[in-house]
């Protein structure tokens, strides 16, 4: 997953997965049956980053669904994502 760590709750609704040809993408995180949950690719003459599950979900999201608040939220990988978009 995200930081070479595996976590075992994001916020996830209806989220896609990325089939990813490019070799030039960068994987961030993978779904438990392997296929790409998150990436970071070039695009143009920048670089876009996607990502199927919600790292930005604060804990009434999932209270608001009835789900069990993660302990830690995914708020940091949120964070990896936009710095691996800008840092490239």
């Amino acid at each position: 997953m995200f930081c070479g760590a595996t976590r075992k709750a994001l916020f996830f609704q209806d989220g896609p997965h990325f089939d990813i040809k490019r070799r030039s993408a960068t994987v961030l995180a993978t779904y438990q049956n392997g296929t790409v949950a998150a990436s970071v690719t070039p695009f143009g003459a920048g670089r876009v980053g996607v990502v199927g599950p919600h790292p930005e979900a604060t804990r009434d999201w999932f209270t608001d669904a009835g789900l069990r608040v993660p302990r830690p939220l995914g708020l940091d990988l949120g964070q990896d994502l936009v710095s691996t978009v800008m840092s490239q």
